[in-house]
């Protein structure tokens, strides 16, 4: 499965496909993927933690210890 990079805005701004890319291992940045654990079974970006956009309210916190990091969410469309 090939896996689209799109950029991603949040409330801080707007990171590029090509800088996640660039950090894949860059423990300051949080990758969370919000697609179900189906389609993130079937391909991911390496290293991205996949928490179900159902289940963000709910289990963010279990999953990220620090919100004070960089956060890239991502999904498989536009939501």
């Amino acid at each position: 499965m090939k896996i689209e990079l799109r950029e991603t805005v949040d409330h801080g701004g707007t990171i590029s496909r090509e800088e996640i890319l660039a950090r894949l291992g860059d423990r300051a940045l949080v990758i969370l993927n919000v697609m179900p654990k189906e389609t993130f079974a079937d391909g991911h970006i390496p290293g991205s933690i996949n928490l179900p956009v159902v289940d963000v309210e709910a289990k963010a916190r279990q999953l990220i210890a620090n919100f004070n990091q960089e956060i890239a969410v991502y999904c498989a469309g536009a939501t």
